[in-house]
């Protein structure tokens, strides 16, 4: 023994750190300000979070549809064709589409 200690955890893979966003700052904040209420009233205080769950309605739009059928996904191929896939309402079946091509 030479009383040296090795790390087990692998390096070889890569680190991501996710971003916190505006509203997990937000959340933050009002747990942190539930917790010193809670410390100073000695029992429990309740977590008030008023921003996305007040009187605002949800933004609703109304899917982009072709031929019918509800458009999933859009794209542009490399040679410029248009490829949509698309989903009947119907039935629920996928399909895929090309419905443009670049005039050559």
């Amino acid at each position: 023994m030479t009383g040296v200690q090795t790390c087990a955890l692998p390096i070889c893979f890569p680190v991501t750190i996710d971003r916190e966003t505006f509203y997990d700052g937000y959340v933050v904040n009002a747990i942190m300000d539930a917790c010193y209420k809670s410390a100073e009233s000695n029992g429990w205080a309740k977590v008030d979070l008023d921003w996305r769950g007040g009187s605002t309605p949800r933004i609703s739009s109304k899917p982009q549809t072709f031929e019918g059928k509800t458009i999933i996904k859009q794209e542009t191929l490399p040679d410029g064709r248009v490829k949509l896939i698309l989903k009947d309402p119907n039935t629920q079946e996928f399909t895929d589409r090309i419905v443009a091509t670049v005039n050559a």
